[in-house]
């Protein structure tokens, strides 16, 4: 068993982080910050696959000791490892979600909601997945080790993204909503979303065995095409609102060509990489920075669109403006 898990973990830990890497890459124009990143990817390898697991497990004990009930495994694969393991890494958005809300102002709409969620979700499959391959390399050998891999891990490795991410998109939704209907329902309706993907794809295979697996792999990929069209969609939302926010900004503390930049969706960051490489990291710090600080702007003149007021904002605004000015000064160019 612990030559199967170090193989696990050599073999899972890259595969999987190749996931989180690309989903952070999507978030183009606000990038979440990689300690909130980690934070939520533990949280998923540890708490949510710990209460999760060991809460499934005692429910499934009770309904076999307590109600007598034969197919309790069933039960347990197909109703409460879905309920328990979602809450648990439900839970860990939540977290996020009311520490944004308190003030932190990292969840700011459904793209970071998605982003935190999927982070969540695969930091569960990279503990569960080691477990797995671990035991089934301890049981059928390097064979078994392989194909579990491929299948949970290459096939079905975004499953648990998709799903917990479901949860995030509904708590995201809910940070812009105006009305207390959405807010309180938006995460709910995320939450049951997310249940009942996790809940088909235990069910295919387990009631109608190969062929239910065939069909659980064509509808999890179904799920993750329509997540990447999803991210997709929520990174031209972000773009739009960059523009839209800054475009008033324009003559004063950006030049045109620097919207130009800002907005675009890979010219600046290979620009970008072109400075670190060229001219050090001096210069891509301060390139950078001044582009967050123009992005971070127009996402606080959005969150005023949408009616929100508040002494926060107003530092929070005044600082950006300030400094932005001062990278001005300093002949801090990102137009290029």
């Amino acid at each position: 068993m612990v030559v199967g898990l170090i193989l696990g973990v050599l073999c899972v830990t890259p595969i999987v982080l190749t996931y989180l890497f690309f989903i952070r890459w999507a978030d183009r124009f606000e990038p979440e910050p990689w300690w909130l990143i980690l934070s939520a990817f533990v949280w998923g390898a540890i708490f949510a696959t710990l209460g999760g697991g060991i809460s499934s497990s005692i429910a499934q004990n009770v309904t076999t000791s307590v109600f007598g009930v034969d197919d309790a495994d069933v039960i347990g694969a197909t109703i409460f490892a879905p309920v328990f393991e979602e809450t648990f890494k439900g839970l860990g958005v939540l977290l996020i979600a009311v520490a944004s809300a308190l003030g932190l102002r990292e969840l700011d709409g459904p793209l970071d909601g998605a982003i935190y969620g999927g982070v969540v979700g695969l930091g569960f499959t990279l503990t569960e997945d080691i477990l797995y391959v671990g035991n089934q390399f301890a049981t059928n050998g390097l064979g078994g080790f392989v194909f579990l891999l491929f299948l949970r891990t290459v096939l079905l490795g975004l499953s648990h993204c998709t799903f917990t991410a479901c949860t995030g998109l509904g708590f995201g939704v809910a940070t812009e909503a105006k009305s207390w209907v959405l807010k309180i329902g938006a995460p709910i309706v995320g939450f049951g979303g997310a249940i009942a993907m996790h809940a088909m794809h235990n069910l295919l295979p387990t009631f109608f065995g190969e062929g239910g697996l065939v069909l659980m792999l064509l509808v999890s990929w179904v799920i993750d095409f329509f997540f990447f069209v999803l991210l997709a969609l929520l990174v031209v939302r972000d773009r739009t609102i960059v523009i839209r926010e800054l475009f008033g900004e324009v003559g004063y503390l950006l030049h045109p060509r620097e919207l130009q930049s800002v907005s675009s969706y890979f010219a600046l960051g290979m620009r970008n990489w072109s400075v670190l490489l060229s001219h050090g990291w001096a210069a891509f710090h301060v390139r950078r920075k001044k582009q967050l600080q123009l992005v971070e702007l127009a996402f606080i003149k959005s969150r005023r669109r949408r009616g929100e007021v508040g002494a926060d904002l107003d530092r929070k605004e005044a600082m950006l403006r300030h400094e932005i000015m001062a990278a001005n000064q300093r002949g801090v160019w990102i137009g290029s």
